[in-house]
């Protein structure tokens, strides 16, 4: 008579799919390129990868991936056995008992479960495929170890072992090469627009623009969609009441699960509020010291990612914390987001006289800019595209650019939805007047005159998908400037006075003239924010800034939007030769640069704080100041050396003084003492 052991010879993976899984199947969105994967796995096609780190933030699919998984291998005669860590007690002999359960001819009695465990799996692993998937790995706690050491060197080769959670392997996973040249690292993204709206219509949502409205509310991510996709069909989706906030909270709450204490859970509603996250910002915000370990509970969270600024949560994660927070506690929300804004705008009045500050305008814009901008920079990934100076040898590269440019263009539509206002926007441009911008352009000319004049925007692959012409004013520039039709309406205007503020010696500059900034794209939002990002470099850097766009509303807003104003009584018609074409100026010199910060943080509905201390600032010297700008800046004491081109001990010795002058005990008191302040000394 057979024993449980022999029963295996009788056992068919492809088992009849029951109707619920059919149905599940159907569901699927946006995971092609890992169920391909896996199904080139079961047929013997990879290779080698018997690790896998399926990854993802909370609510991302990863349970239902492994699922799909399951369903893929029943069908192909492969064995999964699928074990979750909230489970069972993490001990590796537990673990053991978990998969004899599922393993076809069952428990063997009287046995060691390690042993029987292993024992089954050489049996199986020569009749079939096994697969091993342990869901929510990164509560498996001590027993990762066990499993690294002990259980992955008994195992069979050829089983697959998914390891399946919210971060992917790590540290010993990867010191040991015998152990990373197995591993297949599968990180798992929100789904796009199609996918999403694919997965939508097949829950029964027919309604494109509702479609369009959850798309734009979730992100995307998985969860969001699912539990969106249930709220009523009369549900109003542009409104801030209804029973969608339930969706939201309780995707807060998945996230949560992770924040164990309560100054992690208000470290992390801080970070909410903020776009980009470090610890000086978080320390002046909180007004508190963060330490080491606190910051680095943060930045380990699955919903937290890392950036070239810093951290960011993930889009959802923030909305919905910033709105739980911001209906809870209004009154702390704002006072949050106005020491943001006043922090990042005493780096930039710091900052500006030495140093590009595109990255702290851009975040002051977060907290103050309008909701289309707001939106962008929310949503923005830099790295894609590169700027890179037009010369002699790359200048026939920017005049095919023009000519593609005329030749290909197509109307503008630009829409969408701000997620945390729930404001729509919409533009539309015409084609003929999408040509506006670089129709009467000689690029040759103006490379000629001045090498800084112009930017190719270079995709990933090199290819030239943009063009900037942004000239520098000085006395080298100001003949041509004078007899260009788009900048010498403006220059005109001034008087004698104000002309020779302008003739600075190059290689100096005393401001800039947008003569066109130009993308091939413009529903490409990452090409509009590189683009705006370009501005940003220029507008906080004590000059003049102006510019003359073609007059269409889309460009009048835009530059109103950034703060530009109209040039009084400045107006030509040189675009059309009929309509009436206004002069945008920003400008940024001395004291001025005071009045445009302070006009953002008024627009932004923040306080316009005077000088918050004549006291702290007027006992250092000036060399001081200078070292406190930096260090506010987070630059280290050899970096300071480097900046101030003086010894590290000699910074040292002012770092001592400032201490002792102002009463700190250190770096973190002293972010904390002029954070937020207008201006030091």
């Amino acid at each position: 008579m057979p024993n449980d052991m022999d029963k295996s010879a009788a056992w068919d993976g492809r088992e009849s799919m029951n109707r619920i899984d059919l149905r599940e199947d159907q569901y699927i969105a946006g995971r092609g390129e890992q169920l391909a994967v896996f199904s080139r796995y079961l047929s013997g096609e990879v290779d080698g990868k018997t690790i896998w780190s399926l990854y993802g933030t909370a609510g991302i699919g990863k349970s239902f991936l492994l699922d799909a998984f399951r369903r893929q291998a029943a069908r192909a005669g492969a064995i999964m056995l699928q074990v979750d860590s909230r489970d069972f007690n993490h001990k590796g002999d537990l673990l053991c008992r978990q998969l004899l359960r599922q393993m076809p001819g069952g428990y063997p009695p009287l046995s060691d479960p390690t042993d029987a465990c292993f024992a089954r799996l050489d049996q199986l692993a020569t009749q079939t495929k096994v697969i091993i998937a342990l869901d929510t790995y990164e509560e498996m706690g001590d027993l990762d170890s066990w499993i690294r050491e002990r259980f992955m060197k008994w195992l069979p080769d050829g089983i697959l072992l998914i390891a399946a959670g919210r971060y992917r392997l790590k540290d010993k996973w990867i010191l040991s090469p015998a152990l990373r040249e197995r591993i297949l690292f599968m990180p798992l993204e929100q789904l796009t627009g199609p996918e999403s709206a694919a997965y939508l219509r097949q829950c029964g949502l027919a309604d494109e623009e509702r479609i369009e409205a959850v798309w734009h509310k979730t992100g995307g991510h998985p969860l969001a969609l699912s539990l969106a996709s249930v709220v009523r069909p009369d549900e109003d989706w542009a409104g801030r009441s209804g029973d969608w906030t339930e969706w939201f909270e309780h995707l807060a709450k998945a996230w949560l699960r992770e924040v164990p204490d309560d100054l992690l859970r208000k470290v992390v509603e801080t970070a909410a509020v903020l776009l980009h996250v470090n610890r000086e910002v978080l320390q002046a915000v909180m007004d508190r010291d963060i330490d080491d370990e606190t910051f680095g509970q943060l930045a380990s969270l699955s919903f937290v990612r890392k950036t070239e600024r810093g951290w960011m949560l993930h889009d959802l994660m923030r909305m919905a914390t910033r709105k739980q927070l911001e209906e809870r506690m209004p009154a702390y929300f704002e006072r949050m987001r106005a020491r943001a804004a006043l922090y990042y705008a005493a780096r930039i009045r710091e900052a500006a006289s030495y140093r590009n500050t595109e990255w702290e305008v851009g975040e002051l814009f977060y907290y103050t800019g309008i909701p289309l901008i707001r939106s962008l920079l929310q949503s923005y990934s830099r790295g894609r595209y590169t700027w890179e100076l037009v010369t002699p040898a790359n200048l026939g590269e920017g005049e095919t650019y023009l000519r593609r440019r005329l030749e290909a263009a197509t109307p503008l539509m630009l829409s969408g939805m701000d997620p945390e206002t729930e404001e729509r926007y919409e533009e539309f441009v015409g084609k003929e007047d999408m040509t506006m911008t670089i129709k009467h352009l000689d690029l040759r000319t103006w490379v000629e005159l001045d090498q800084q004049s112009a930017m190719l925007l270079r995709s990933a692959n090199g290819e030239a998908i943009g063009l900037a012409v942004i000239v520098p004013i000085h006395r080298g520039t100001l003949p041509s400037l004078s007899r260009d039709p788009f900048a010498s309406p403006y220059l005109s205007s001034l008087t004698p006075s104000e002309r020779r503020l302008l003739e600075a010696e190059p290689p100096g500059r005393a401001g800039w003239f947008i003569r066109t900034i130009d993308y091939a794209d413009w529903q490409n939002q990452d090409m509009v924010l590189e683009t705006m990002y370009l501005m940003f470099s220029y507008m906080c850097s004590g000059g003049l800034f102006f510019a003359s766009p073609p007059p269409m509303e889309f460009f009048r807003m835009s530059h109103l939007n950034l703060g530009f104003q109209p040039a009084a009584g400045v107006v030509h018609r040189h675009y059309d030769g009929k309509t009436p074409t206004p002069s945008f100026v920003l400008d940024t010199r001395g004291d001025k640069l005071e009045t445009f910060l302070r006009f953002l943080l008024r627009r932004g509905g923040l306080p316009d704080e005077p000088d918050l201390f004549d006291g702290p600032g007027s006992q250092l010297t000036e060399r001081e100041r200078e070292v406190v700008a930096l260090v506010l800046d987070g630059l280290t004491n050899g970096e300071i050396a480097k900046a101030l081109f003086v010894s590290e001990i000699t910074v040292k010795k002012h770092v001592s003084s400032i201490y002792g002058k102002l009463s700190v005990k250190g770096r973190g008191q002293l972010i904390k003492l002029f954070s937020g302040k207008p201006r030091i000394g």
